[in-house]
């Protein structure tokens, strides 16, 4: 039986390729994409959204608009999200399915959903400062004594700072932070082996991690980091991530830090494995 699956996003590129992830495995029914906003602006990622699904065939998947706040990566992703290449994904003929996504999460909730939050956590806090309650939830964000925006804060947590506190203390969350997913580097012999849509839409990702050396660990291997991707690989396939608890809390700029609530954080994978599974279900 398939796992339902809502995923929390910002498209962006790497959020681009974990929705394709989910999308074309049939382990999971895809029950929704939220959108919040992140790498660009709310339009931008609603739209971003949208496309993708257009292009993967699965307009079936509703797309719900969510919170609107101050952040934006354009620098990493392009003007667009989607390093100026969005246009060149179709236009979904459907829309957004509606702008609650507190209500989404309440209707389409049931006890084995998976929620993959792979953006600003702006939509799980409100969620949870509603009541409602989340049967597993994987998080993309955050880094044990390493960040990408401050020398300790992420990008997603660091982008609504009071969010990821509610997150971490409520939400129950499996953590997947940097120190894992900057060494999942899909290279370009990756990138040449999958869809050549989702490829072209890396070009201004790649230019910026090039430029960004110590965003590469290996500081050797060309390609893109597939953070978010990663994390929802946990939730097709539970298990295809190692866990283990740590006492954790957020401090006011989004870093992790030492804390007494218990969270599971993902600290290793099988990369080589991950990499082929992922080459598989992403190709054409």
């Amino acid at each position: 039986m398939a796992i339902p699956l809502i995923i929390d996003t910002d498209p962006g590129v790497d959020d681009a390729f974990a929705i394709a992830l989910a999308a074309r495995s049939p382990e999971v029914e895809l029950k929704g994409l939220t959108t919040v906003f992140g790498n660009v602006g709310l339009d931008l990622t609603t739209a971003n959204a949208l496309r993708l699904l257009a292009h993967l065939g699965r307009t079936d998947v509703p797309v719900v608009r969510g919170f609107e706040g101050p952040g934006g990566a354009a620098d990493v992703h392009g003007e667009d999200g989607l390093g100026g290449q969005a246009l060149t994904l179709p236009e979904n003929p459907k829309g957004v399915h509606g702008e609650d996504p507190v209500r989404f999460f309440a209707d389409n909730l049931t006890p084995d959903t998976m929620v993959a939050a792979i953006g600003p956590l702006t939509n799980i806090a409100a969620a949870l400062e509603a009541g409602i309650e989340f049967p597993r939830l994987i998080v993309m964000g955050g880094g044990l004594g390493i960040g990408n925006m401050t020398v300790r804060a992420e990008f997603n947590f660091w982008a609504d700072a009071a969010a990821a506190r509610t997150v971490i203390r409520r939400g129950n969350p499996i953590v997947v932070p940097l120190n894992l997913t900057q060494q999942c580097i899909a290279d370009t012999e990756f990138l040449a082996n999958v869809d050549p849509v989702l490829s072209n839409l890396t070009g201004t990702y790649r230019e910026y991690l090039a430029r960004h050396s110590e965003q590469n660990l290996s500081g050797r291997e060309e390609g893109i980091l597939v953070h978010d991707a990663v994390a929802v690989a946990e939730a097709i396939v539970p298990g295809t991530l190692s866990l283990r608890v740590h006492g954790l809390d957020i401090d006011d700029e989004g870093a992790l830090v030492g804390g007494k609530h218990q969270v599971e954080v993902a600290e290793d994978c099988d990369w080589p494995a991950l990499r082929a599974f992922m080459e598989q279900r992403l190709s054409v």
